[in-house]
């Protein structure tokens, strides 16, 4: 039997936000600017932030923005929209990393150890197109970078069984239903996620400040890393005394009822390898009102196609499906049209 997805709606947020402390999820979340981004852009463009303020506090010359990618499947315009967001984060000034995650599809989702790597190679020619630039930040996978793999055998020795239980993302009882992943946490499933967490951690050793770029959906991987950086004593050589912050994006609604759009389910997006056809027939078929439920809508924000005051004024045409609203997302198929022809 298929087990009901979790819906990414305001509920959930506020659910969120109370069972977890993130701070209240009203206009005022982002009381800051980043990047270049005043506050009230950074409210539109992502949802909330956990300890971004002691980020900001860093020096820039001690401070990193990372974010990582399965290698599960291609991209799928969700994210497109990170690696956007990570540009524009790089643009405005900001040190940034993006890591392919080769060895958690691999390990963790049962590619072969070659398809893995192959799409991870593709992947980063793949954000170099849409603008990230690895000369001036960190394009790296999982697999090249050694260094991670021994500090996640250190930062072993301070986990146990119920911290990865813990950390269970919120739809994994769906995505188990549908036979995508594995319904026990399983040693290569703990292996993973102890690995993203060492991402995070090795970072820690040489900048003061860490801040972590995932959707909503992944606030527990942050807790995860937090809670086993905080253990870290002298018994160890990695130090856990780093400012480690997050900001999350709302999630890009899935078609087909599905929760959100995911590389592992396809009929739940428009990826890099969707033809025209399916594109235009996807953005057509999004007959929303409300701009927080309509796929387009969170698109056009997400890959930044308009810029803030368009936004802010398409919530209301897609309130009335007016011609405005209809061009927009004529405007947004044929964008992502052109954005697989980048792959």
């Amino acid at each position: 039997m298929r087990t009901a997805p979790v819906i990414f709606s305001n509920t959930y947020y506020r659910n969120v936000v109370r069972e977890y402390g993130y701070g209240d999820f009203e206009f005022d979340r982002f009381g800051f600017e980043l990047a270049g981004f005043s506050a009230e852009e950074l409210n539109l463009r992502w949802l909330c932030h956990h300890r971004a303020e002691g980020f900001l506090s860093t020096p820039r010359s001690a401070r990193v923005v990372t974010t990582g990618f399965g290698m599960s499947g291609v991209p799928h315009m969700g994210t497109v929209g990170q690696i956007l967001g990570m540009s524009k984060l790089q643009q405005g000034g900001e040190f940034t990393q993006i890591v392919l995650g080769d060895l958690d599809a691999y390990n963790g989702k049962g590619r072969s150890l070659s398809e893995a790597r192959d799409l991870a190679d593709r992947f980063a020619a793949f954000c170099r197109r849409l603008g990230y630039d690895d000369s001036a930040g960190v394009l790296r996978s999982q697999f090249e970078e050694v260094d991670t793999v021994r500090n996640l055998y250190l930062l072993s020795h301070f986990a146990d069984d119920a911290d990865f239980d813990d950390a269970e993302e919120d739809n994994h009882a769906y995505y188990a239903s549908l036979g995508i992943v594995a319904s026990a946490m399983t040693f290569p499933r703990k292996v993973s996620l102890a690995l993203m967490a060492s991402d995070f951690i090795t970072l820690g050793q040489d900048f003061d400040a860490v801040l972590v770029l995932l959707g909503i959906d992944e606030h527990k991987y942050v807790r995860f890393a937090a809670e086993i950086a905080r253990r870290l004593d002298s018994n160890t050589t990695l130090r856990g005394d780093f400012t480690l912050g997050s900001i999350y994006s709302r999630l890009a609604s899935g078609f087909g009822g599905h929760p959100k759009m995911s590389k592992s389910i396809p009929e739940s997006s428009i990826s890099v390898t969707s033809t025209p056809d399916q594109i235009v027939d996807r953005i057509a078929g999004d007959t929303a009102v409300l701009a927080a439920e309509s796929p387009s809508f969170q698109l056009i924000n997400q890959l930044f196609l308009r810029d803030y005051g368009d936004c802010v004024d398409l919530v209301g045409e897609c309130a009335t499906n007016s011609q405005a609203w209809r061009s927009a997302k004529a405007e947004l198929a044929d964008y992502l049209i052109s954005v697989t022809e980048l792959w």
